[in-house]
Formats: structure tokens, C-alpha cells, sequence
């Protein structure tokens, strides 16, 4: 079954927790400030053997935010640290498969990329 769950992400009880958390386009929303707070409250509601998706939009240079530049070793120097390991990195996405807004015109990814990123729980054996 899905459950999907409409709340303050950081308010969330870490008593219950997730085998599947999509993050698409909310790290980037956050201050920086709050990111080691959200790489945090990840692993908190990862359950055992659960996958994080995460969609790193929008990679590339850009001012000010949100949204706030990303990238796949940004994200990655969030994670690791709190226990997690990238388990698939699509980096490379053809236009066609990169986040934009269905208003946007195809070529506006262009000038910012997308890349999906798979992380697991590193093993504690």
C-alpha cells in the first residue's frame, strides 16, 4: 500500500518511518542552513532496507534561491555522513527525462540539469 503524507517534514515523528521517501525539488527549496537538518530527519525516517529518491535539480550555476543550486556531490556530502550510500546515479539524463515544470519548454533544461539518485542505509555488518 502507499501512504502518502502531507506535513512539516521537519515535525514528523521519527518513531514512524518510511520504506520509500521521494524528494523531488524540496531540497532545494531549503535554506542551506537547513540542509544538514534535512540529510538528518532522512535518516531518521528511513526505515531498515528503505530507498531515498532524490531528484538534484537544478544542477548547474546559479544566485540566491529558492530554488538553490544543487548537485549529485552536494547532496552527497549531506548524506554520507549521516549514513547513507548511493545505490544508483543517473546523472546523465537525456532532456526528455529532466525535471521541468509541464509549462516550461523542453529546451529551458538546457541551462540546468536534473540527475536521480538512489541511496540506501550503509550496512552496520
Amino acid at each position: 500500500s502507499v501512504d502518502v503524507v502531507c506535513a512539516d517534514f521537519f515535525a514528523l515523528d521519527a518513531r514512524v518511518q518510511y520504506d520509500l521517501i521521494w524528494d523531488c525539488t524540496f531540497l532545494c527549496a531549503l535554506e542551506p542552513a537547513a540542509r544538514g537538518r534535512w540529510a538528518e530527519q532522512m535518516r531518521a525516517l528511513l526505515a531498515p532496507g528503505g530507498e531515498l529518491l532524490t531528484a538534484v535539480f537544478p544542477i548547474g550555476e546559479r544566485d540566491g534561491g529558492p530554488p538553490f543550486a544543487m548537485s549529485v556531490p552536494l547532496v552527497r556530502s549531506l548524506l554520507e555522513p549521516v549514513g547513507f550510500e548511493a545505490a544508483v546515479v543517473r546523472d546523465n539524463l537525456p532532456h526528455e527525462e529532466q525535471h521541468r515544470r509541464p509549462s516550461d519548454e523542453l529546451s529551458s533544461v538546457r541551462t540546468r540539469g536534473t540527475a536521480l539518485v538512489s541511496w540506501r542505509l550503509r550496512s552496520t555488518k
